[in-house]
């Protein structure tokens, strides 16, 4: 089983990694947790959610992970199950800071004692806090995206940053649907903690409020960069649509210098007896000259009306 254990005096925490019916079965046959809970813990991409039993307190959040592959932020889920006296967390091992929080507590007494001694509540906190300031690197990421889409843009190279601006505004509303629930969810997370008597730390309610503020921030950010991706977008689309308007311009003013080249060429190849220079000896260089006159005027007239 992908199934490790940490224990204090006071605290006993269980991790699993990608849970499979072994795993289930041993949380089945040693805690009191409910059985749709239970298989809630082998459906990934759930949306957060908390629920409240008199012995237990389940939780799943989703956070973000960053795939340098595909360039996609991902969401990856936890869920918690949270007692007086125990813990534990089913995952998919995606999420670095859990990871190595657990992997700490596992070869390090100090930090174990650190982290597990004030119970279930405050390791759930230390992993929350944990996860969302995990976030910032990628708010940080997003940020140099844009400013250099941004820098792309009015340098010429705006059908090159097309693709880029979809990539980045894909990545902000994957980010915003991801963070969306956090912060109610953590609201009632608080107002549950109290209630339970889970927690040995009075000053509790003001870490959690520490994480909601958090939270709040992480979405303010994002509500911000969608502002911008968007304003980009928009800019990017009038900076090619101005570009095509002006190709245009220069092929229907060159369409128009031709047909006045092909009208005058037409005139002078009349076969009719009137038809100037017809038997001139130089008429081929004079109509020629007349042609590149017409040629001229007409280039300057649309170059003066800036169609060229």
């Amino acid at each position: 089983m992908s199934l490790a254990e940490i224990r204090t005096k006071n605290l006993r925490w269980i991790n699993i990694v990608n849970p499979e019916k072994g795993e289930i079965d041993f949380l089945r046959n040693n805690f009191p947790f409910h059985p749709l809970d239970l298989e809630d813990c082998l459906i990934y991409g759930q949306r957060p959610k908390i629920e409240k039993y008199p012995k237990y307190i389940f939780l799943v959040l989703l956070f973000p992970v960053y795939n340098r592959k595909t360039r996609e932020i991902e969401p990856s889920e936890i869920d918690f199950f949270i007692g007086e006296d125990y813990f534990v967390t089913v995952h998919n091992n995606n999420l670095a800071p859990l990871r190595g929080l657990f992997q700490s507590c596992q070869t390090e007494e100090k930090v174990k004692y650190e982290i597990l001694s004030e119970g279930s509540v405050f390791l759930l906190y230390q992993i929350l806090d944990k996860l969302l300031c995990y976030c910032y690197p990628m708010l940080d990421h997003v940020s140099l995206d844009i400013r250099s889409i941004e820098r792309e843009i009015f340098s010429g190279s705006e059908k090159k940053m097309v693709s880029e601006i979809l990539i980045i505004r894909r990545n902000i509303t994957d980010f915003r649907q991801i963070m969306q629930a956090h912060k109610n969810t953590l609201k009632k997370l608080s107002i549950i903690i109290k209630d339970t008597g889970f927690s040995r730390n009075q000053k509790m309610s003001i870490y959690y409020n520490d994480l909601i503020e958090l939270s709040k921030e992480i979405w303010d950010h994002l509500e911000s960069f969608k502002e911008s991706i968007e304003a980009l977008h928009e800019t990017n689309e009038s900076l090619i649509s101005n570009r095509l308007n002006d190709i245009m311009k220069t092929f229907t003013s060159i369409s128009v210098i031709i047909f006045i080249l092909t009208l005058i060429a037409s005139i002078f190849a009349i076969n009719a007896k009137d038809t100037p220079f017809l038997h001139f000896r130089w008429g081929f260089w004079i109509i020629l000259v007349v042609l590149l006159f017409a040629t001229l005027v007409s280039w300057q007239f649309f170059k003066k009306k800036k169609f060229l």
